[in-house]
């Protein structure tokens, strides 16, 4: 791991440790230190949308297998649907005419993108089409099979994120409703698989502390950390009210980076706000207007001009999105085009 993913998860982990988390607060709140983090901000928002260098994140599937506890998929009202060919390919043809840049692609949002069948298909489209990018995609990996990993590891795919969010099949199976011993299974098999085919495959296993799991963020560190490229802790958050986090985020909000660097499109065609509305707020779809024109629409500038002010408490959506708790660490600790670790 990286000395930032380091340090991240030295936060994650610890951020109800409340020496920490006054420490953080307190810089925060400093004149000197907000007025930098503004400075970048400013810059960066310019930067990308001068380049068109803006994140992607394609969600292909909005059906799942899991039910996990900090998600609201299942009570989630819109359409649970595999994104049509004729949505996905227009997608493509839109962010290729537009002039779109992106640094990187995510095929998920709210959804397994295991159960698209068309998913290696895909990716080897994106790699195709946009040879600098970075394609990656988030996973439970339960419905994973030796034939599946297999296409995975010859996709294509620069990155993939594997939730996995325990350390015990009991907890596993309480947090997310699957077979901890299958998934464990399958991601050993990935890991064999990738070290027979000299794959180059980003390998990242991701935890999402919350009241079931959070006394076994140790344990998961010490299972995990020599086995896989990186362990990523990540608290649960609100989904803008949707679900019951128990210990919801405080400190000083600063504006979120995704809000204003990547683009969210869901299996529907419609543009989300960012990759926590699961709604689709917005209620634009791509295809009825380009990307661009979009997401530079007014419901997004309105919504980024209250950001850019202070005043994030006041919305809904974001009041309690890891996204403002970072203390600005989103932007002065990584490099433009946008990205979407830290």
């Amino acid at each position: 791991m990286t000395i930032g993913e380091q340090i991240r998860n030295l936060v994650e982990r610890n951020r109800f440790n409340r020496l920490i988390e006054g420490l953080y607060d307190a810089i925060g709140t400093v004149p000197a230190y907000r007025r930098t983090v503004m400075r970048r901000v400013h810059r960066r928002i310019e930067y990308v949308r001068r380049q068109r260098s803006y994140g992607l994140m394609i969600e292909l599937s909005s059906v799942c297998n899991a039910r996990c506890v900090f998600c609201p998929h299942p009570t989630m009202e819109r359409e649970k649907r595999i994104m049509d060919d004729d949505l996905f390919e227009l997608i493509v043809s839109r962010i290729i005419d537009e002039k779109i840049r992106p640094a990187l692609i995510d095929l998920f949002n709210v959804g397994e993108p295991l159960t698209d069948r068309s998913l290696f298909q895909r990716i080897r489209r994106l790699k195709a089409a946009f040879p600098s990018a970075k394609v990656a995609m988030t996973t439970n990996f339960a419905l994973a099979t030796p034939g599946i990993i297999d296409e995975l590891l010859a996709s294509g795919l620069d990155s993939i994120q594997i939730s996995l969010n325990a350390a015990s099949r009991d907890s596993h199976r309480e947090i997310m409703g699957l077979d901890y011993d299958k998934t464990v299974r399958n991601i050993e098999m990935l890991l064999e698989r990738r070290k027979a085919t000299k794959s180059p495959l980003y390998v990242k296993l991701s935890f999402v502390v919350c009241e079931q799991n959070r006394s076994q963020t140790r344990d998961f560190m010490q299972t995990w950390k020599n086995k896989v490229d990186c362990v990523w802790f990540q608290r649960a958050i609100g989904w803008g009210g949707a679900v019951d986090i128990r210990s919801p985020f405080t400190g000083s909000p600063y504006p979120c980076n995704d809000l204003f660097e990547r683009i969210v499109i869901l299996s529907n065609g419609e543009f989300a706000l960012c990759c926590q509305d699961y709604r689709g707020l917005i209620r634009s779809n791509v295809r009825d207007m380009p990307i661009l024109a979009a997401f530079q629409s007014k419901p997004f500038e309105k919504i980024r001009e209250v950001h850019l002010k202070g005043d994030i408490s006041s919305l809904q959506m974001c009041r309690h999105c890891f996204g403002v708790y970072s203390y600005g660490t989103n932007w002065l600790l990584r490099n433009a085009p946008a990205h979407t670790e830290f």
